[in-house]
């Protein structure tokens, strides 16, 4: 999975899956082909970065939850967390096997 652009401009980021597949020419190679995912209208929309700004929001969200305050954005939770270990765990899998993995949960 590969993305580019200015985090700053949320019209210019593109998304794109690169997958090995093999390829019609004479050598038949496997080779990395990449598929663009579309994006809908409003594209890719970052934390603040501005520099005049007071930072990240994930940051004020932090420093909120660290002051004991009860109204604070809850990005990723410890079951994302966990989801998100066992997903890398399962892209590893997949590379060494070189076919899919099932996400043990």
């Amino acid at each position: 999975l590969l993305y580019s652009g200015n985090d700053c401009d949320t019209t210019s980021g593109k998304l794109q899956l690169r997958q090995k597949e093999t390829t019609t020419n004479t050598n038949n190679n496997n080779s990395n082909v990449p598929v663009e995912i579309p994006l809908d209208a409003s594209g890719f929309a970052f934390e603040n970065l501005d520099p005049q700004g007071k930072g990240p929001e994930s940051l004020q969200s932090f420093i909120d939850a660290c002051l004991g305050k009860d109204d604070y954005y809850v990005g990723a939770d410890s079951i994302v967390g966990m989801r998100s270990v066992q997903t890398i765990d399962a892209m590893y899998r997949s590379h060494q096997s070189g076919k899919a993995e099932h996400i043990v949960t």
